[in-house]
């Protein structure tokens, strides 16, 4: 295959006619000329070559000498196609971002659309739910939502008071969900001056910690108290965004709509099967 001659390639990348590109590629392979002999060089009338020399003037491509008889010399490459550089520059990176844009798109309704696998861990006992919940939270970077009991709330607040407050003073939204009456409004009150806590009908007592749908820890209080221990609990701790997603969507909705996820799936006697199940 034969390669594009200069003139040929200047039209592609800039836009010129063929007769300008082949008058700009003459003069930088001659340095300066007369009408007359770019007519010749090129193969176009003398007449129409004042006519596209002053257009490259215009355009800043070419300059012409003042002496006689008449000369005109070619501006420097990289100064004259400065213009035409930034332009592509641009192009570009407005081509990066569009295509960032579809690629997360993409990803989205691939995650979305694709039957997902991700690991669900069972957790057994208080202390190591209450750990691992501070684990979440602890690494929370943009939103933390929360729901659990009226005492799951008093609890809530005497084990991780400190480290809520800390992490909504980095930034972090915490929202929570709980039923809140006078055994524990005193503890909702204080909640309230660092994040968002709602009142909601919870008909089974259990906490549910979710980061950034990227973590989530949902577990079952037994007993329903306030002590810190109790080797009954047992919960499931997930890093799978879709089911992050799924179960912020069923309990954290206004008041009016929020449904339990635990009466749910009693009533609908469907027990949660994880694709892979690993008991700690």
């Amino acid at each position: 295959m034969l390669a594009k001659p200069p003139w040929q390639k200047l039209c592609e990348h800039t836009g010129l006619s063929e007769h300008e590109a082949k008058v700009y590629v003459s003069l930088v392979k001659r340095g300066n000329a007369e009408v007359k002999n770019l007519s010749v060089s090129c193969g176009i009338p003398q007449e129409k070559v004042y006519g596209i020399l002053k257009k490259l003037v215009d355009a800043g491509l070419v300059v012409e000498i003042p002496e006689k008889p008449q000369h005109f010399a070619p501006t420097h490459p990289a100064n004259a196609f400065e213009k035409y550089f930034q332009s592509y520059e641009k192009k570009a990176r407005d081509l990066y971002l569009f295509v960032s844009f579809l690629e997360g798109s993409y990803e989205k309704a691939k995650l979305m659309s694709e039957p997902q696998r991700g690991e669900v861990w069972i957790i057994r006992g208080r202390s190591e739910i209450f750990q691992r919940a501070g684990e979440i939270l602890s690494q929370a970077e943009k939103w933390v939502n929360i729901t659990t009991s009226q005492n799951g709330l008093i609890l809530l607040y005497k084990t991780f008071n400190k480290l809520i407050d800390k992490i909504t003073k980095m930034g972090v939204a915490v929202r929570i969900a709980a039923p809140v009456s006078s055994c524990n409004s005193g503890v909702a009150y204080e909640l309230r001056s660092s994040c968002q806590v709602e009142n909601v009908n919870l008909l089974s007592p259990i906490l549910f910690v979710c980061a950034d749908e990227q973590a989530l820890l949902l577990a079952s209080r037994v007993p329903d108290d306030m002590h810190a221990f109790s080797d009954k609990d047992m919960g499931v701790f997930s890093q799978n965004p879709v089911l992050c997603i799924l179960i912020s969507r069923l309990l954290h909705r206004p008041e009016k709509e929020a449904i339990p996820l635990i009466k749910t799936l009693e009533t609908a006697k469907a027990p949660l099967a994880p694709t892979f199940t690993n008991e700690r």
